[in-house]
């Protein structure tokens, strides 16, 4: 019984992992003998956050999201507490992480204990100033406004791929929404932007973590193929979005790429530059400027 009060007390208060084994290693001495399993406590917590965010009205169980209007204006929701992936020491090979997201077991994908423990220090000192870190990528990193509040910020299921620079392998997918724009041009940068991740997985060297912000979530794996091709010519690449239970920045959407190569990696300057020059040789080789240039 102790333990069944302890996991109804996480269900009606957020509990971090920590909290759930301190509280069970407290019942421990007077209810029961044994060892705690940290994966009992892992999955209650996971099986909270996933509770949490359904409404609990019979009603409205079908339903991703809530209207505002059942919503008490004068209760703010609280923030889900963020739960880090576990650090490690290993430095992941091309093949693993290829063999990890194929297989989508991406749990045991983290970061370095140093870079985990910068990461945490900057979520902290950002949620600070911002009011969280969500906040500071929006206005530090991709230059938007401040966000508006609403209850659609969840990116839908994520997309699994891989890419070897020849054809993927994948599982397809599609998506409701409309790409922001054509892959294969300059995308507005308020839109969607590649940037690479400040704080990035734990990988061998000569490959680079990146991420894939956009305004709308990306779920057609065609589409980011495409947008990575034109970016990351003559490299390989992997991708990816975490589920939601691993999302540290939960209400952007972002894609995890990993890419090794020679090749550079272009912004969206580049690629106006490579537009306005394809643009150029088009018009220079075309009959018209031909005849134009005869007279």
């Amino acid at each position: 019984m102790a333990v069944d009060h302890i996991q109804q007390h996480a269900k009606d208060n957020v509990l971090t992992i920590q909290e759930y084994q301190q509280q069970l290693q407290r019942k421990k001495g007077a209810q029961f003998k044994g060892t705690l399993d940290t994966s009992l406590a892992q999955r209650a917590l996971a099986q909270h956050l996933k509770s949490s965010s359904t409404p609990s009205s019979k009603s409205d169980s079908h339903s991703s999201s809530h209207s505002p209007a059942t919503t008490p204006s004068s209760v703010s929701s609280p923030r889900k507490p963020l739960v880090f992936k576990k650090p490690t020491n290993h430095q992941f090979s091309w093949s693993e992480l290829t063999k990890m997201v194929a297989s989508k077991d991406l749990g045991p994908m983290g970061r370095s204990e140093a870079v985990q423990a910068a990461y945490q220090k900057a979520i902290k000192r950002r949620t600070k100033k911002y009011g969280s870190p969500d906040e500071y990528i929006r206005q530090r990193i991709l230059h938007w406004p401040p966000a508006e509040k609403t209850d659609n910020n969840d990116d839908s299921s994520p997309p699994h791929s891989y890419s070897d620079g020849n054809e993927s392998s994948s599982s397809s997918c599609s998506s409701s929404l409309s790409p922001p724009s054509s892959p294969t041009g300059p995308v507005d940068p308020l839109e969607v932007n590649l940037k690479k991740n400040e704080f990035p997985y734990s990988v061998k060297p000569g490959i680079e973590h990146w991420l894939i912000w956009s305004r709308q979530p990306l779920t057609d794996e065609v589409w980011i193929r495409r947008y990575l091709e034109e970016r990351l010519p003559g490299r390989d690449y992997l991708f990816f979005i975490n589920p939601p239970e691993l999302r540290s920045v939960p209400t952007i959407s972002h894609v995890q790429v990993f890419t090794k190569g020679e090749g550079e990696v272009l912004d969206e300057e580049d690629m106006e530059l490579k537009k306005e020059e394809r643009e150029a040789a088009a018009a220079a080789t075309s009959p018209i400027s031909a005849v134009a240039a005869a007279e």
